[in-house]
């Protein structure tokens, strides 16, 4: 879909096809992604409401997941962006946007602890997580993007961004554990929870002071003041900036299209209102330091083969560089217009299941705007019970100025102008 600006996400060097876009808040583009390894919504259901039934052996669940769990979640929401043809060689673009991501591996266990302790056979416990990896960042990304052809074939992109921090938290190795404590009344035992390891936090504001005594973290305080969203200012948004750059290229090479990008490159620190905290149940220690809370880089690789005017097929291979397991993805898609007012986009995506059947389109609904959706896995839409992988984009784009272009053959190609 070449129209669509948001190509410049994944690579900077991606020149959309419009002479002027225009992107506002909410309506012009929210983006989620979400991916659990070991089980989906129904089996976890299943396994939730039978572990208290006599007979039932919950080993056989917790071995379908295999030795760890893994959650991942993405979310990105436009506030703010533009872009504009400069000349017929190069493209310039700004954007400001919202971003989520989240990444926690497990051992299989973990799912235990979603559990009443009371539905969980005595003989099962103590009931031990350990080596639970955890990264969470929120912030607002702020930048501009500039793409231009060197020759014929090869079209560079650049996207320096600052990156303001709002929310994060990252930690490794740590331990958790649930034993019965004692048998209670009526029939119910008492559980003690116990955990230990080492985590470093960045928060929107000062941690509650009142949860702090002799640099020792109080759980039983909340760790943010009260009300704090009310003494929230526009200016703490802005406190821990740091620099990043994504860079891309285009090849194009008689019928094919190559590409590679390098996404998040960068620093990501936190300077104020960061703390490292170490301890356990028993005692917790508070130390505020700089802390790094990353954004996990990405690497995009890409080929795409014109095979007729208006269709192409091309292949998108993704890692995404988490702590410790990087996360790999592989793409199949075709791509093309059915008529003047529609682009589509069919897609088989492995890497996470077997079973990501992706489906988009791009439909001028009104002359200057297109509504789109994008996802990579189908079944969610039908029974979202059994996808281990939620996906969607959906937005719509203001855009004048597309025009006819050639393709790789000299043939003119998909729609002409219809502003």
């Amino acid at each position: 879909m070449e129209h669509m600006p948001q190509k410049q996400t994944f690579n900077p060097a991606f020149i959309p096809k419009v002479d002027f876009f225009l992107n506002l808040a909410g309506i012009n583009g929210i983006s989620v992604n979400a991916y659990n390894s070991g089980f989906n919504y129904s089996e976890l259901d299943d396994f939730l409401g039978q572990l208290n039934k006599p007979g039932y052996n919950p080993d056989e669940f917790i071995g379908s997941i295999g030795e760890s769990n893994r959650f991942k979640s993405e979310a990105w929401a436009n506030i703010f962006g533009f872009g504009f043809k400069i000349n017929d060689i190069s493209f310039f673009s700004a954007h400001i946007s919202s971003n989520h991501t989240l990444n926690i591996n497990a051992e299989s266990d973990i799912v235990y602890l979603l559990t009443d302790y009371n539905d969980i056979d005595e003989v099962k416990f103590p009931v031990v997580v350990d080596g639970v990896d955890l990264m969470m960042n929120t912030y607002m990304n702020i930048g501009v993007n500039y793409s231009r052809k060197l020759n014929e074939n090869l079209t560079i992109g650049i996207s320096p961004n600052i990156n303001y921090y709002f929310a994060g938290v990252k930690a490794k190795n740590l331990s958790y554990v649930v034993d019965i404590e004692s048998e209670g009344e009526y029939d119910y035992n008492k559980y003690t929870e116990t955990f230990s390891g080492e985590a470093v936090l960045g928060l929107p504001v000062q941690i509650n002071p009142n949860a702090i005594s002799g640099g020792e973290l109080d759980l039983e305080q909340d760790i943010l003041p009260v009300n704090w969203e009310e003494e929230l200012r526009i200016s703490d948004l802005f406190k821990n900036g740091n620099f990043s750059v994504n860079l891309g290229a285009t090849y194009q090479l008689n019928k094919w299209d190559f590409s590679a990008s390098i996404l998040n490159l960068g620093t990501s620190g936190w300077k104020r209102n960061a703390y490292r905290l170490v301890g356990n149940n028993d005692v917790i220690r508070v130390y505020e330091e700089k802390v790094k809370i990353g954004i996990p880089p990405k690497i995009y690789l890409g080929a795409s083969r014109q095979f007729s005017p208006r269709w192409n097929y091309g292949v998108v291979l993704e890692n995404t560089f988490f702590p410790g397991k990087p996360m790999a993805a592989a793409t199949l898609s075709m791509n093309g217009a059915v008529g003047r007012m529609l682009s589509t986009s069919f897609s088989y995506t492995a890497g996470y299941k077997f079973d990501n059947i992706g489906l988009g389109f791009r439909l001028r609904f009104f002359p200057g705007m297109d509504l789109f959706f994008v996802t990579d896995n189908v079944i969610q839409a039908f029974n979202y019970k059994k996808a281990y992988r939620i996906s969607g984009a959906v937005g719509i784009n203001f855009a004048v100025g597309i025009k006819n272009y050639l393709n790789p053959t000299g043939e003119k190609s998909l729609e002409s102008s219809e502003n």
